[in-house]
């Protein structure tokens, strides 16, 4: 709630809304019943979407370079930030996670992954389709088929393998994941070595957001309900996605020149993810019902999966259903829509886990309880390599937090800290 202070003008509009204007600081609150803030608009700064804490959900800052920042907070308090810099330099950061894309050359583009102090170079390579603009992983490299079709098939005799994760491992959820006692195929394993890899960045992500201590009392609020535990049955589901995936490799890996992409004109080529029927969620957003009646949250680890017979929208969303959930997010049986764009990046991440976990299998088969296949003979994918740009990065990623942190305090301040 917003309580004018001295010097402040109001004005009552026929809209219900009282408008208050601070002519010290150019600063216009709009509020609506009860004194609740609506929006709050100053030169070059436009907040909208206030939480019951006071922080605004949307934030638009216009910097001096003339580009524009965007400060998202989520349901749970997570916060994304973005700014395309003049030079095209896009930097996101979303809790831990963060990235800087770069153009690398015609129709391809280059993210630095910074995780913990960590940096990662992946290339993707660039579309559109309906006037959506999305971009597809390209791998750094490809095995021999026999490896890929070694890892596409049934082990044979059940595999008995210790992750080393303790069952009191945070990141597990409680009971909403657990490793398989067996396995029999490897995309089983590689199942359950990506869905590691995202519930873990959920946890980094919520640690994160603990750090900021006014958030505190809205995140334990968040993190409460009931969570719709990973079954067998859609680890298997998920298995399945990710053994289509491997023959997609093997194809690639057997005729290097077509490199497993889309295959099309650059501005109408169907997203590869409306291939895919069930996904991983890798990140943290929010969604509104397709009654428009509810909002939650989906975070990393969560599984949702494309509402059969349901085309792309004319505004370019596609219709999901929520399949299984850690507590506090979207329930099971939530039905949304999300952004083509979003899809894809969900089926990038996938893919490049995939890689992740093919690597590993490719160094230690014939490791301990692993069994031995045929040699990998890794082989360098040009197009999917790129240099890290001379420039830090990381220092990049820093930069966008401070000024995303200078910008809500800024906020803060002009509602008198929403008191």
């Amino acid at each position: 709630m917003y309580r004018p202070t001295a010097g402040v003008t109001t004005k009552h509009l026929a809209s219900g809304v009282d408008s208050h204007f601070n002519p010290t600081t150019k600063t216009t609150v709009n509020t609506g019943a009860g004194g609740h803030i609506m929006s709050v608009e100053r030169p070059g700064l436009r907040a909208t979407n206030f939480r019951e804490d006071g922080r605004a959900g949307h934030i638009e800052r216009t910097r001096p370079d003339g580009s524009k920042m965007v400060v998202n907070r989520g349901l749970h308090g997570e916060r994304r930030v973005e700014v395309v810099r003049p030079n095209g330099v896009r930097v996101v950061t979303v809790g831990r996670q963060a990235f800087v894309e770069r153009p690398l050359r015609a129709g391809y583009v280059s993210r630095t992954y910074v995780v913990g102090g960590r940096t990662e170079v992946r290339v993707y390579r660039t579309y559109g389709y309906r006037g959506v603009r999305y971009v597809t992983y390209v791998p750094r490299v490809y095995y021999q088929p026999a490896f890929y079709r070694w890892a596409g098939r049934p082990w044979g005799p059940s595999v008995v393998y210790g992750w080393g994760w303790a069952p009191a491992t945070p990141w597990f959820y409680g009971a909403y994941f657990a490793p398989e006692p067996v396995y029999s195929t490897p995309s089983l394993w590689l199942t359950d070595f990506l869905l590691a890899a995202n519930l873990r960045l959920a946890y980094d992500n919520q640690q994160q957001q603990y750090q900021d201590q006014q958030q505190q009392e809205s995140s334990a609020d968040a993190s409460q309900g009931v969570a719709a535990t990973l079954t067998p049955e859609i680890k298997l589901q998920i298995a399945g996605e990710v053994k289509q995936q491997l023959d997609a490799q093997q194809t690639a890996a057997a005729q290097p020149s077509a490199a497993a992409l889309p295959q099309g004109t650059a501005t109408d080529v169907p997203p590869p993810a409306l291939k895919q029927r069930v996904f991983v969620v890798s990140t943290s957003f929010d969604v509104t019902g397709t009654d428009g009646s509810q909002s939650c949250a989906l975070t990393a680890g969560d599984i949702i999966e494309r509402t059969p017979g349901q085309s792309v929208t004319s505004d370019g969303k596609v219709a999901v259903n929520v399949m299984s959930s850690k507590a506090g997010d979207c329930q099971a049986d939530f039905a949304t829509q999300i952004d083509v764009a979003t899809l894809q990046d969900m089926q990038n991440q996938f893919n490049a886990q995939i890689a992740s976990g093919i690597e590993s299998l490719a160094s230690n088969q014939g490791k301990g309880s692993l069994p031995s296949g045929p040699a990998a003979n890794p082989r360098r994918n040009a197009a999917g390599e790129a240099s890290p740009d001379a420039s830090n990065d990381a220092e990049l990623v820093t930069k966008l937090n401070q000024e995303a942190d200078q910008t809500e305090a800024d906020m803060r301040n002009a509602t008198n800290g929403g008191q």
